[in-house]
């Protein structure tokens, strides 16, 4: 089914943060509908190189769909127009509500790109995109 390890909710949950409160030193408040889009501009500048725009995009389209059992709002957000509509939506949502959306489709996101290019190399993309963050992504560990 690819549903969001907790583990991958939990990476989810730390770069919504870290995002957040990158935001809140640029605006006056930063909230989870800009935290996300960043997130998601974050992922797909690493990640359409190595999977293409397209496939970045349907990635997305799918890990909505899968979350959507959950978070029933999910199954209209157009992806595929990009960031633009995921910030819409979520800033309509109450706080706590964008929290754990946000959350649960960027961890089914994870997920799904795990099973796709592999654990390690999601992680390295992880680490690229988000360098400077503790948990960004599980250390690599030699085999």
């Amino acid at each position: 089914m690819n549903r969001a390890s907790p583990a991958q909710i939990e990476t989810a949950r730390r770069l919504l943060a870290h995002e957040r409160a990158a935001g809140s030193d640029r605006q006056h408040s930063a909230d989870e509908s800009t935290a996300a889009g960043r997130v998601y501009d974050k992922l797909h500048a690493q990640l359409a190189p190595l999977i293409g725009v397209a496939g970045v995009h349907l990635l997305f389209m799918r890990s909505a769909k899968l979350a959507q059992g959950e978070l029933a709002w999910l199954a209209e957000i157009p992806i595929v127009e990009g960031p633009t509509k995921l910030r819409e939506f979520l800033h309509a949502q109450e706080p706590v509500v964008a929290t754990k959306s946000a959350a649960a489709l960027f961890g089914t996101f994870f997920t799904l790109l795990t099973t796709t290019i592999g654990e390690r190399l999601t992680n390295r993309v992880l680490r690229s995109a988000w360098p400077t963050i503790e948990g960004a992504a599980p250390k690599e560990t030699d085999r």
